[in-house]
């Protein structure tokens, strides 16, 4: 567009048409910036449109627009401020410290007291279903539910008291006569009490013959059983 539009305005100056002034002021602007007004624009192409020859066909040029800059940044520009996320502190997990063999035998206790207590209720619930149609069996006073055992085995340890109590202590002693396990446990209105115990843990290292007692209100009673660690 650059060199024609200004031979456009030179050949209206030359020929006289429109005002030579403002023609004058419109070449010596697009000389100096590239750029020209919209009404400039129109103002030569309506000369152009109306003084040139009909044979003079020119190309329409594409219509140009000021480019506007861009407005300045501002002279303080806000800050962002950075928001930083603490890091949360780890929890430490305590250790356990300790022979793993006593806490191997402090979970298998706890273990076997869940179980005793869901035996005793079993037990107990089956007790008060009975009715008398049958003839009642006689409990023995101290019975286990085998005769010998292995290391890890459950002992079911049963019995009834020959007297109204409300609590009696068990007890396991090893051939060498220590005792290795005692538990105080809760006895019925009819008498019957039971628990489970664990064979194995401190004591339970040599090989023989295994007591189990009973005591309550001055009465006692016992059952053996045999052992073998291995």
């Amino acid at each position: 567009m650059g060199q024609f539009f200004t031979d456009d305005i030179d050949s209206l100056l030359k020929s006289g048409h429109g005002d030579s002034t403002r023609l004058s002021k419109i070449r010596e602007e697009f000389v100096r910036t590239k750029l020209v007004s919209l009404d400039d624009r129109k103002y030569v192409e309506g000369l152009l449109a109306r003084y040139s020859q009909p044979a003079e066909v020119k190309q329409e040029k594409p219509k140009e627009s000021r480019i506007v800059p861009p407005p300045p940044p501002p002279r303080n520009p806000p800050t962002l401020l950075e928001v930083k996320q603490k890091p949360k502190k780890e929890e430490s997990i305590p250790k356990l410290e300790g022979n793993k063999t006593k806490l191997r035998n402090v979970v298998i206790a706890v273990c076997a007291t869940v179980f005793a207590v869901l035996v005793v209720s079993f037990v107990a619930m089956n007790q008060d279903l009975e009715t008398g149609i049958s003839p009642p069996s006689v409990a023995k006073a101290l019975e286990l539910d085998a005769t010998s055992y292995v290391r890890g085995d459950l002992i079911s340890i049963s019995g009834k008291t020959k007297e109204a109590t409300s609590i009696a202590t068990l007890s396991i002693t090893n051939p060498a006569g220590t005792q290795i396990w005692s538990e105080t446990v809760t006895v019925k209105p009819s008498g019957a009490f039971a628990t489970l115990a664990i064979a194995g843990g401190e004591g339970w290292d040599q090989s023989g013959t295994y007591t189990v007692s009973v005591s309550y209100s001055g009465n006692s009673e016992s059952v053996t059983f045999s052992f073998d660690p291995s």
